[in-house]
C-alpha cells in the first residue's frame, strides 16, 4: 500500500536517459588508488579512482571551454584523489574536506624528499611515535600507518604488525613516491563543502566530487582513529561539514524538498521511522544546497561530475540520483549524461508499477547552463 507516485514519476522521466556502463564500476571505487603513487598513502573505501579524475580532465580539455590556469574543485575531497591527480597532471585544483587528517595528508604530498627520521627507539604506540615527530611529512606517514591499522569497524586491528613497523613501512612507500614529485602544489583545505563563500562567482573551471551518500550507517567512525592522531598535534577543527553519514541528524523538518523526497519521508513517518525521515529531509536540503553552490562558482559551460548513490532505508526506496538530476535543471545546471556505474544492492525489486528497481551508484555529468 506504499504511495510511490512521485518517485515513479522521477524514475520514469530519467529512465530513458540512463546509460549503464559496467566499465565505470571500478572507477567509482578506490580500487585503482591502492597501487598508484601518492594515492596509495591514504585510501578510503568510499573514494573514487584516479582514473575517473583522468577521464574528467580529458573531458575538460576536449571541451575547450576552460583556461588551463582556471582552478578545478572537489568540495568533498576526502583523501585528495582529485587534487592529487590534478597535481600529477599539472592542473590547478582546490580540495575541501571536513576531515582534518585527510586534508593534512593531502597537503604534504607536494614535498620533494623524505627528511631523516628522529630517533624512535623504544616507541611502541602511535602516541609515543607522535611525541617525537615534528616534520609534517613524518606526521602524515603516522596518520597513514594508523589508517592502515584501522578495521572496517573503525577500531585498531590488534593482529596488525607493530605500529613502529607499519610507520616505517609507510615512510618507505612515501620515500619511493617522492622520487618523482608532483608537478604542482594544489590547495587542500579543511572546511565545509556546503559553504564555498571563499570562492567568487564563476571562478571555477570544473568540479568532480562525491558528497556523502544517504545511509543508515555512520562511516565517520572509520576515520576516528586517524583523526585522533592529527588532533594529537593540532587539536580538533571547528568544522560544520556534512558528516560522512547523516545517521543521528535531528534537523527540524523545514524547507522545500522535491516531491519524491517528501514522499520518501512521509513513507518513513508512516512506518514509525520519524528520525530517519528527518535524516532524509536534512540530507536532501544539504545536497541541493551543495548543487546550488557548485552552480554559483562554476564558469558558464563548465562541467560538474557528481558521483552519487541511491538508498533503500527500512525497505523505502530513495532514488537519490534521479531526484538530484531532476532538481539540477531548476538551479542552472544541464544534465548531459546519466551514467549508471553499478547497482549498490543485489536483487532488484518491483517498485510500484516499475519492475527491477534497485539503488544505483551513478555519475551525473552536468554543466552550468
Amino acid at each position: 500500500g506504499e504511495i510511490t507516485d512521485a518517485r515513479e514519476r522521477v524514475e520514469r522521466r530519467w529512465f530513458s536517459n540512463m546509460e549503464r556502463d559496467s566499465g565505470m564500476a571500478a572507477l567509482v571505487t578506490a580500487r585503482g588508488a591502492r597501487c598508484e603513487p601518492f594515492h596509495r598513502w591514504l585510501v578510503f573505501r568510499q573514494a573514487f579512482s584516479p582514473e575517473l579524475v583522468r577521464r574528467f580532465l580529458s573531458h575538460v580539455e576536449e571541451s575547450g571551454l576552460v583556461d588551463d590556469g582556471t582552478p578545478l574543485l572537489d568540495p568533498f575531497s576526502g583523501t585528495g584523489t582529485f587534487v592529487t591527480e590534478c597535481a600529477r597532471q599539472d592542473r590547478a585544483a582546490i580540495g575541501v574536506d571536513a576531515l582534518m587528517a585527510a586534508a593534512f595528508v593531502t597537503s604534504t604530498k607536494p614535498a620533494t624528499a623524505m627528511p631523516e627520521l628522529p630517533e624512535l627507539t623504544g616507541c611502541t604506540t602511535w602516541q609515543e611515535i607522535a611525541d617525537r615527530l615534528t616534520d609534517s611529512l613524518h606526521r602524515a606517514a603516522l596518520i597513514c600507518a594508523v589508517a592502515a591499522h584501522t578495521t572496517a569497524k573503525g577500531t585498531l586491528n590488534k593482529n596488525a604488525p607493530p605500529m613502529i613497523d607499519a610507520f616505517q613501512s609507510m615512510i618507505e612507500v612515501m620515500r619511493v613516491d617522492l622520487r618523482t614529485p608532483l608537478k604542482r602544489t594544489n590547495l587542500a583545505l579543511t572546511g565545509d563543502g556546503r559553504k564555498l563563500s571563499f570562492l567568487t562567482d564563476s571562478s571555477i573551471g570544473g568540479i568532480l566530487t562525491s558528497p556523502p551518500y544517504l545511509s543508515r550507517h555512520d562511516y565517520s567512525k572509520l576515520t576516528l582513529p586517524y583523526e585522533d592522531v592529527c588532533a594529537h598535534w593540532y587539536g580538533r577543527p571547528k568544522s560544520n561539514q556534512m558528516p560522512a553519514s547523516p545517521r543521528g541528524r535531528t534537523s527540524p523538518r523545514r524547507g522545500d524538498v522535491p516531491a519524491a523526497v517528501a514522499e520518501s519521508c512521509d513513507t518513513l513517518d508512516l512506518i514509525g521511522e520519524h528520525k530517519l525521515a528527518r535524516v532524509v529531509r536534512a540530507y536532501f536540503l544539504d545536497t541541493i544546497g551543495i548543487l546550488k553552490q557548485c552552480a554559483r562558482v562554476l564558469q558558464p559551460g563548465a562541467p560538474l561530475w557528481l558521483v552519487i548513490g541511491g538508498a533503500r532505508l527500512k525497505d523505502v526506496y530513495v532514488p537519490t540520483d534521479s531526484i538530484l538530476a531532476e532538481h539540477a535543471e531548476s538551479i542552472g545546471l544541464t544534465v548531459r549524461q546519466f551514467v549508471v556505474a553499478r547497482d549498490l544492492i543485489p536483487g532488484p525489486r518491483k517498485f510500484g508499477r516499475l519492475p527491477n528497481i534497485t539503488p544505483r551508484e551513478s555519475i551525473l555529468v552536468m554543466a552550468r547552463s
